[in-house]
Order: structure tokens, then sequence, then C-alpha cells
């Protein structure tokens, strides 16, 4: 009798055991699911920012593209500008 019942508390025991470990597996997928929720908002959060920083960056080189053009016909004028005075300064 004492083995039976040594035996009866060991399977409660196991039971127990099973049962505590599919409540913790199931607490488990339960945080798995909400770090995946956090993990993929923040993936979209992400996701959105690079392409507001790849819009910014086209649309600053499309500027600085523009500005370097401009430049070169500043620099231009200027030439035309010096190339025009020097025979003038050196008429008098």
């Amino acid at each position: 009798m004492a083995a039976g019942a040594t035996a009866l508390v060991l399977l409660v025991g196991a039971g127990r055991g099973f049962v505590g470990d599919l409540f913790a597996t199931a607490q488990d997928v339960a945080e798995a699911r909400q770090q995946r929720k956090l993990l993929t908002a923040e993936v979209e959060r992400l996701r959105t920012e690079l392409a507001v920083e790849s819009a910014t960056r086209a649309e600053l080189e499309q500027q600085a593209a523009d500005l370097t053009a401009r430049v070169a016909e500043l620099h231009r004028q200027v030439e035309f500008l010096t190339a025009r005075r020097a025979p003038i300064q050196s008429n008098n």
C-alpha cells in the first residue's frame, strides 16, 4: 500500500509538473507573440524612417547638383566679366 501511495504522489507531482510546463509554454508563446508585435511595429517604424531619409537624401543630392550648376554658371559669368574689363583697363 505504501508503494501505491508513493506511486500516486509521484504521478500527481509529475502531472503538476507537466501541467506547469504546458502553462509555462503557453505563457512563453504569449510573450513571444507580444514580442513579435513589438518587433513588427519597430520594423515598420524603421522602414518609414528609412523611406523618409532616402527621400531627404535624394532631395539634398538634387539641391547639391542644382547649386553646383549655379556655381559653374556664376564662375563663367565672372570669367566673362573679367575678360571684358581687361581690355578697358589696359586702355587707361
